[in-house]
């Protein structure tokens, strides 16, 4: 009796962990449980790998960026725009890019697949706007040489723009 017991357990074992460890695995996947911020944070995290970040760096862009991430993604669902918005978003950029299309056209192409409102524009720009002010924020807490390694796109996000400087000054 307890050789059938002991063998009906190792069975059910055997036959069990495989599924708990496939469930344990789905749920470390990056698009499994993620929230937006979080999303968000980890895509901008990674765009900064080749800075080579401090430990101190890399805790207060985490930190900033969090603050603003958590703010955006608030009032974006507070204006209407879903996730598959900002997938159709993602995706537009990334084909017009690639197409070599210059700004002003990617931006037409983005407006085009996202078919947002004039208040979801609105809400978009107001939120890109948030962005932009913590990328330049960030870009302070980095070494020049570090800026250098990125890509050219994050090098312009995160450095303030010759005009906006000389109007300011």
């Amino acid at each position: 009796m307890k050789k059938m017991l002991l063998a009906l357990l190792a069975v059910s074992l055997l036959t069990f962990s495989p599924w708990t460890v496939q469930a344990q695995e789905k749920g470390k996947g990056k698009k499994g449980n993620t929230n937006p911020e979080q999303q968000m944070i980890d895509q901008f995290m990674k765009q900064l790998e080749k800075a080579e970040l401090t430990e101190e760096q890399s805790t207060k862009i985490k930190e900033l960026w969090t603050k603003v991430a958590k703010e955006v993604t608030k009032t974006r669902t507070e204006g209407g725009i879903t996730a598959e918005m900002m997938k159709k978003r993602a995706e537009a950029t990334k084909e017009a890019r690639e197409a070599g299309k210059k700004q002003k056209e990617v931006q037409e192409a983005v407006d085009k697949a996202m078919a947002l409102s004039d208040e979801q524009k609105k809400v978009m720009q107001e939120t890109e706007a948030q962005l932009a002010k913590v990328r330049l924020e960030i870009g302070k807490l980095l070494k020049p040489e570090q800026i250098e390694k990125l890509s050219p796109q994050m090098k312009d996000n995160l450095k303030e723009k010759e005009g906006k400087k000389k109007k300011k000054q």
